[in-house]
């Protein structure tokens, strides 16, 4: 099977630049593209100029925090159908988030590993 040489581009949405940072370069090592925004308005302004395709959602930010992005992107069902979203918390009760329709959850901290069996799945669903 050919691969593609389009990679579908993952959107890092963290308000703490360290894990943004720490993010991109693990996702980069594994041959990944990457884009980042800092809270969830800047990212529902991403999503909606096209191009990211699988997003690593942070719960807790300022601004528009993950569960805000997920009530509008919920609200948007053909933007949606096109998304694979992951939620990424330090929240203890993340399994609490589930009422929020994301694909895949993820809690911090987390492992490279981790962070792989989740989102592997999430980018041949979306190639």
């Amino acid at each position: 099977m050919a691969h593609t040489p389009t990679v579908p581009i993952i959107l890092i949405v963290d308000d703490d630049p360290a894990i943004r940072k720490m993010l991109v370069e693990m996702l980069s090592l594994e041959g990944y593209a990457t884009e980042t925004a800092t809270n969830g308005r800047e990212a529902l302004d991403m999503l909606a100029a096209g191009g990211p395709r699988v997003v690593l959602l942070d719960l807790l930010m300022p601004v528009l925090d993950g569960r805000e992005v997920m009530h509008e992107l919920n609200a948007r069902p053909v933007e949606r159908a096109n998304l694979k979203v992951i939620l990424v918390s330090a929240l203890p009760n993340l399994e609490n988030a589930q009422d929020l329709n994301a694909d895949g959850m993820l809690a911090k901290p987390f492992q490279v590993n981790d962070l792989m069996q989740v989102l592997e799945p999430m980018m041949a669903a979306v190639s």
